[in-house]
């Protein structure tokens, strides 16, 4: 018949497919999970000259900007690293917090109370605080829920297995951190990189930056992280994500999230360089083995 005709050339057609795709299989590949409320700048980024891998754009800016940065620092260094980003449905990095100000927006301090007078006279402040808990702790445990089975759609669908560089920003670093066990045992966890993680605890070794006492938002927590494997959490001072101060929590009303939006977004500093430079040796350490 023709349909079965048709049926014998579709399974013709994907052995070749499949061959294709185990022998260009990548043998490093980047997950990113985007911060809290960053849904907006989702544009689909290829990271080398020559690469064929696109991302679908949801690592958004402050992924985006360290990645751009890293391969300008490391030429070609993702030219066969696939960048798969977890979209809105499988983590939807929700923290619905009504906005006093714009992002890099500076306000003096009379303008913000007048601001916040303002949005309670609107709602109370314990109406705000529950919806924004509720909201984050269910967009966090739909990540921590559904990141796995994205993963092994993506796995599914391309073919490939490659080890894994975890790459997370503020909510995003904690619903990654959940699913470094499972990795890890799979053997595909290659390094997690962590900017502004609230999971943060004081005195975690794996810390780089400058934080003044380095407790996350989240740290009482338990991620589910694996123990052993290589992990960098920047951390910068007063980022009130990571590290947790009155001076943080006031820079970051005042100035639309104050240091913890900053990450690769200013003029490269030592602690940027350092952490680019990790990133790069992980990919290249894992890709140069026998």
């Amino acid at each position: 018949s023709v349909m079965g005709v048709s049926l014998a050339l579709t399974g013709v057609m994907q052995a070749p497919v499949a061959q294709a795709a185990e022998q260009t299989s990548p043998a490093v590949a980047v997950i990113a999970a985007r911060g809290s409320d960053q849904n907006e700048q989702l544009d689909p980024t290829t990271y080398s000259p020559g690469s064929r891998w696109v991302s679908n754009g949801y690592e958004e800016r402050t992924i985006r900007a360290f990645l751009q940065y890293a391969e300008s620092r490391h030429p070609s260094l993702l030219r066969d690293v696939p960048v798969v980003a977890l979209d809105a449905e499988t983590y939807p990095a929700e923290l619905p917090l009504p906005a006093l100000a714009r992002e890099g927006e500076e306000i003096a301090a009379p303008e913000m109370a007048r601001r916040v007078l303002d949005l309670l006279r609107e709602r109370s402040a314990h109406v705000i605080a529950h919806e924004a808990a509720n909201g984050f702790l269910d967009s966090y445990r739909a990540g921590v829920a559904n990141a796995l089975g994205y993963i092994d759609d993506w796995e599914a669908a391309t073919g490939c297995a490659p080890g894994y560089v975890l790459v997370g920003y503020s909510q995003g670093a904690a619903v990654l951190t959940a699913q470094e066990a499972a990795l890890a045992e799979r053997g595909q966890l290659v390094g997690s990189l962590y900017l502004g993680n609230p999971l943060l605890r004081e005195g975690d070794v794996s810390v780089i930056g400058a934080p003044a006492r380095g407790g996350g938002l989240m740290s009482s927590i338990e991620g589910n992280a694996a123990s052993d494997s290589d992990r960098l959490n920047y951390c910068n001072a007063d980022d009130f994500s990571c590290d947790l101060t009155s001076s943080a929590a006031s820079d970051a009303l005042a100035g639309g999230g104050g240091v913890h939006t900053r990450y690769f977004r200013d003029d490269p500093t030592d602690h940027d360089e350092q952490v680019a430079d990790t990133f790069a040796g992980w990919i290249t350490g894992y890709t140069s083995r026998p």
